[in-house]
């Protein structure tokens, strides 16, 4: 950690600024004028630029130089303006030794006396490989084209066509944002048809085995998938809309920019990051689409395998929604963290020792972040063994509910309730899933200690098996009586367990259904409800033993405690 620099604190000046670049021992920038780059100038480098001492940081310079060229356009305009003998033509730039260096003077265009532009050092000869005479001669032209062209675009001309082009920019960006408009408003009704009719075909009801097979879901399920991606290429193509819109202005309004030669730099400095920002953001969002239309593309693929029965595809449904929701949670998550490091990257946020920075903190968190390592291997185990899915019913701990999400890190579960419980996957060590497969109604009836245990155990195997018959309830039944016998024998009575298997969640409408039938299918056959009895024996005010019968009657004049004797 000592050996590593703070890249927050004020006396980090090793690195050099934006727009700078260092090579060995010397720094390079470029020279602008009115946004443009001239050429690349070179100096010395200047590690602590808060104490440079007589060293010039080459930026600096180059703002100086800078400085120099404008005064001269400026100057030059202002001859042109009161002299009608003086045009752009006449300024140009010459070369002159001046203590063993040349430097490049401004001429000319009604100039009193020659402006100094630069001085051609060693070390910018040195960078270009060229001697100093030859470099001067090459920087000579550029300048003398730029200044001319500066001054010309200056010119009350040429500002009117700068101005005709500008409005020209303008009413094609509108154009553009009005086309662009109607697509993405058409787009919407699109959207909003195919969401009416998604609701319509969830909402429709799954009639019986018998009246729907297999095949008919198989085509369901597909539909449903494709209508699914439909609406996904729709939402994706009014993204686009959006995102044309964003350009269309961002490019507009950065033409009009550059049009002006005095705006010119703010068309490059002024948009540079905002346009690197909303291209990357663009680039994530576009690849992060396409990457779930991929998802989806494979998960149709999948759901397209013939084999399997009824119960097999509902549960693979299952699975693959559970699927693919984690892997889009996932796969966002990588996109958009490499998306930011890049743009760091790209901004110089992101230095050596700011990585290096990094990677210390991260190792210190990475210990206070065991957790979240346990959280993301347990949830990939919980997917890969397909423990549970979403839309399960399941009990961890001393919760039970539906499960509603369900990624890497954590499991949301909605109890009868409506509380919405999410646990991390690292606390899940035990699941009971009450609707993998199939589920089952556990369904126990007391009737009367004195009942005919056969006509009741015929009543409630023929009630089961109407039931099951029945077309609204059939397909929800898988077996009618799978168990059915005398469980116990209490004070209450007799309690007789019966087990229906039912399709997966359906367990509890089934035995709701049939304790209403069986009511009903009981008092036709005068079956009683078995009630809680008590015995008493001892004396009463002299009398014999008294007592209850089995219907709760009493059969004796008093009542005493269970020992003889004086009361």
């Amino acid at each position: 950690m000592a050996q590593i620099s703070n890249p927050f604190g004020p006396g980090n000046n090793n690195l050099p600024p934006a727009g700078v670049e260092r090579i060995g021992l010397i720094e390079v920038t470029s020279v602008s004028l009115d946004g443009v780059a001239l050429f690349d100038i070179a100096s010395p480098v200047v590690f602590n630029r808060n104490e440079a001492g007589a060293e010039v940081p080459v930026e600096v310079r180059a703002r100086q130089i800078e400085t120099n060229l404008i005064q001269v356009v400026n100057r030059a305009l202002d001859l042109i303006y009161t002299d009608d003998t003086v045009d752009s033509a006449s300024l140009d730039v010459a070369i002159e030794t001046i203590r063993g260096q040349p430097v490049l003077f401004a001429v000319g265009a009604g100039l009193a006396e020659p402006r100094v532009l630069l001085t051609i050092t060693d070390t910018d000869a040195q960078y270009n490989g060229v001697s100093q005479t030859e470099l001067a001669e090459r920087w000579q032209e550029v300048l003398r084209e730029a200044l001319r062209e500066a001054v010309n675009d200056r010119l009350p001309e040429a500002r009117q066509r700068q101005i005709r082009k500008a409005l020209w920019i303008l009413l094609v960006a509108i154009l553009l944002t009005l086309l662009l408009t109607g697509i993405w408003q058409v787009l919407g009704w699109r959207k909003s048809y195919l969401e009416r009719k998604q609701t319509a075909q969830a909402g429709m009801a799954v009639p019986p085995d018998d009246e729907f097979p297999a095949q008919q879901l198989q085509y369901l399920f597909r539909y449903q998938i494709t209508l699914e991606q439909r609406l996904q290429v729709v939402a994706f193509l009014r993204w686009l809309m959006f995102w044309g819109i964003a350009f269309v202005w961002i490019a507009g309004i950065a033409s009009g920019l550059y049009i002006f030669p005095q705006t010119r730099s703010y068309a490059f400095g002024l948009f540079s990051i905002p346009v690197l920002l909303l291209l990357t953001w663009f680039l994530t969002g576009l690849l992060n689409r396409l990457a779930n239309l991929a998802i989806e593309r494979v998960a149709q693929a999948w759901s397209k395998n013939e084999l399997g029965d009824l119960d097999e595809m509902q549960r693979k449904s299952m699975r693959l929604s559970t699927i693919t929701g984690a892997l889009k949670g996932l796969k966002t998550t990588v996109i958009y963290a490499l998306a930011t490091l890049l743009v760091l990257q790209t901004l110089r946020v992101a230095p050596a020792s700011l990585l290096a920075f990094g990677a210390v903190a991260a190792l210190a968190i990475s210990f206070a972040a065991q957790s979240l390592v346990k959280d993301v291997v347990n949830g990939f185990l919980i997917l890969l063994e397909d423990q549970y899915a979403i839309g399960d019913l399941v009990t961890t701990g001393t919760t039970t509910g539906i499960v509603e999400n369900l990624n890497l890190r954590i499991t949301q579960i909605r109890g009868e309730d409506g509380r919405l419980v999410t646990l991390p996957n690292s606390l899940i060590a035990q699941v009971e899933n009450l609707s993998r497969s199939w589920s089952r109604a556990n369904i126990l009836i007391d009737v009367a200690y004195g009942t005919n245990v056969d006509e009741a155990l015929r009543v409630v195997h023929e009630t089961a098996n109407a039931m099951a018959g029945d077309p609204e309830w059939g397909y929800a039944i898988l077996n009618p009586v799978e168990m059915l016998g005398v469980d116990a024998m209490t004070h209450a009575g007799l309690t007789i367990l019966l087990w229906i298997r039912t399709r997966p969640l359906k367990q509890f409408l089934v035995a709701r259904e049939f304790r209403r039938r069986l009511r009903i299918a009981f008092d036709k056959a005068n079956i009683a409800i078995g009630v809680p009895q008590q015995a008493f024996t001892g004396l009463a005010n002299g009398s014999g033993n008294g007592g209850y019968d089995d219907d709760g009657g009493s059969d004796g004049a008093a009542h005493a405690s269970t020992k003889s004797g004086a009361i």
